[in-house]
């Protein structure tokens, strides 16, 4: 099968784009566009991060195995272990042992209050459950998020800061974003993500057509709302 190009350089745009912002941001010492710009390019970020975590670019298995952790790296979390632990979860979605949608089990305040320490089991849970080969990745893009966040601090430049502060709320709280708002968003919210669906958000179609994402798995986030999803 023939790479998706098109999706791939809608998601290089999309990050470019981001990390540009970031970069400007840094330059003229604004804590605020920094913050702005690092939560757009977390989230285009993990859209990439998923489509490639499926396969559905049809990257070769190279080239995926490093777009899954370039796009993870710029969350600052390990793309390998985010991968065992997603591809679990639809495997038997919400069951006992899907530690990545234990969130949507319970009611939004536990949630929340949950999701820090949820984010870290998440990851020990992904290193125990690994082979070999798979553990030496997480381990090395584990040690590779330390040493970035360790640099972003050591800098006590506020635009990063405020790069720093952002990336690590967004993980600590990705278990509601993530796992528990997805699945069980009420009509409303559906409704109106399906409406912003021609802009080709990434936010907007995961949200509204998460039950076509879980039937298709292999379809990239941009072609969601398409009427006739290609399956293959």
């Amino acid at each position: 099968m023939q790479p998706r190009l098109g999706d791939l350089a809608l998601h290089i745009a999309r990050v470019s784009l981001c990390a540009s912002g970031v970069g400007l941001a840094v330059r003229i010492e604004s804590a605020t566009l920094a913050a702005a710009f690092e939560g757009a390019l977390f989230f285009a970020s993990f859209a990439l991060m998923h489509d490639v975590a499926h396969g559905a670019l049809r990257l070769p298995r190279k080239a995926n195995e490093l777009a899954l952790a370039f796009s993870a790296a710029l969350m600052l979390m390990s793309g390998h272990a985010l991968r065992l632990m997603h591809l679990r979860h639809h495997a038997r979605p919400l069951a006992p042992d899907d530690a990545e949608g234990a969130p949507a089990r319970l009611p939004l305040p536990r949630a929340l209050l949950d999701a820090p320490l949820g984010a870290l089991a998440l990851r020990v849970e992904a290193l125990r459950a690994a082979g070999p080969s798979g553990r030496r990745c997480q381990l090395a893009e584990t040690a590779l998020n330390l040493a970035s966040l360790a640099l972003l601090l050591a800098s006590r430049r506020p635009a990063l800061l405020a790069v720093a502060a952002t990336a690590t709320c967004l993980q600590l709280t990705m278990a509601v974003w993530a796992a528990h708002v997805p699945h069980n968003a009420p009509a409303w919210m559906l409704a109106a993500a399906r409406r912003l669906a021609f802009t080709r958000s990434p936010i907007a179609l995961s949200l509204g057509y998460h039950e076509r994402h879980h039937r298709i798995p292999n379809l990239p986030c941009s072609r969601l709302a398409l009427p006739s999803p290609d399956r293959t």
